[in-house]
């Protein structure tokens, strides 16, 4: 090999290489960025205005497009010239099983720097958003903003920024009455939310998004009807029991008396009197009186 045509790697080194705090990365390298001395030797990929292997930061956020998919994680292109891996467990908070389930080929993804090895020209890059909040600095009754990452029949799980999501009880996600949460969430949905208790043993948040909320108009009273004054009411009560009222029954003496002068007693209604179906069963009740009583005077 002609060693005038070898790319030299710049010996320059930011210093160690930092590991944040999760599983190892496959340490396979990306790219070969230094060029075989033949003609077919690939150029190496332009390299972004001021942005290098050399300058990238722990925890940095950069926008990339995958490259590359392998079973144990995805290449992806940050626009340097190394491209960075995200190792399989670096894909999601949740368990992958293949990587193809999270990302795909030419997909554009949101990664942030993991760890930097300058020496031998590699990048490890994650997919977890860094923990912005830690367990011992949420507070009881503080309002925050989060992401919706799963769905279950009992819940939410909503990324506020913690190692662990925060879960929204069914209950807690509004006044309506939903079956589940999907009745009324979308996975990736941003959701304003309060803390309503802290476990840091259990490392447990529990969250409301109800208590954000404007509680609903209390239900329509049943109306109440208007009393009316007690001795209004006796009243009615008396008159409509007179109405109604059964008269006494006339004595056989009464009926004849009755009969000699031309008199037709009980004919007359009171107020609101008997029904024609009454005063024909009275007459005929008298009728009947009026021709025994005749009938033993005579």
């Amino acid at each position: 090999m002609n060693d005038q045509n070898a790319t030299v790697v710049d010996p320059v080194s930011i210093g160690e290489a930092v590991e944040m705090p999760s599983i190892e990365a496959d340490s396979t390298p990306v790219k070969n960025i230094a060029g075989a001395g033949s003609a077919g030797a690939t150029e190496t990929p332009p390299v972004s205005e001021g942005l290098s292997i050399h300058n990238l930061q722990i925890g940095q956020r950069l926008t990339g497009k995958v490259k590359n998919i392998a079973d144990f994680g995805a290449f992806v292109d940050i626009g340097i010239a190394q491209d960075g891996l995200v190792h399989i467990s670096e894909l999601a908070k949740q368990n992958v099983e293949k990587v193809t389930d999270v990302v795909s080929q030419g997909q554009e993804v949101e990664v942030w720097v993991k760890k930097v090895d300058t020496k031998r020209g590699r990048v490890s890059l994650t997919m977890i958003k860094p923990i912005a909040l830690k367990l011992k600095d949420v507070a009881e009754d503080a309002e925050v903003e989060g992401v919706v990452t799963r769905l279950e029949p009992y819940g939410a799980f909503v990324d506020i920024g913690t190692d662990r999501d925060g879960l929204v009880h069914i209950s807690q996600i509004t006044y309506d009455y939903i079956k589940h949460p999907e009745d009324a969430l979308t996975v990736g949905q941003k959701v304003k939310v309060k803390v309503l208790k802290v476990n840091r043993k259990k490392r447990q948040v529990d969250l409301s998004m109800k208590a954000l909320l404007p509680p609903p108009p209390p239900p329509e009273e049943v109306k109440k009807v208007d009393e009316v004054k007690p001795q209004s009411r006796r009243q009615e009560a008396v008159e409509e029991a007179e109405a109604f009222e059964e008269e006494p029954i006339p004595t056989a003496m009464a009926v004849a008396y009755a009969a000699l002068h031309g008199e037709l007693p009980y004919e007359k209604s009171g107020k609101g009197g008997s029904s024609a179906k009454g005063k024909g069963k009275h007459r005929r009740e008298m009728d009947d009186i009026i021709a025994r009583t005749l009938a033993n005077r005579s």
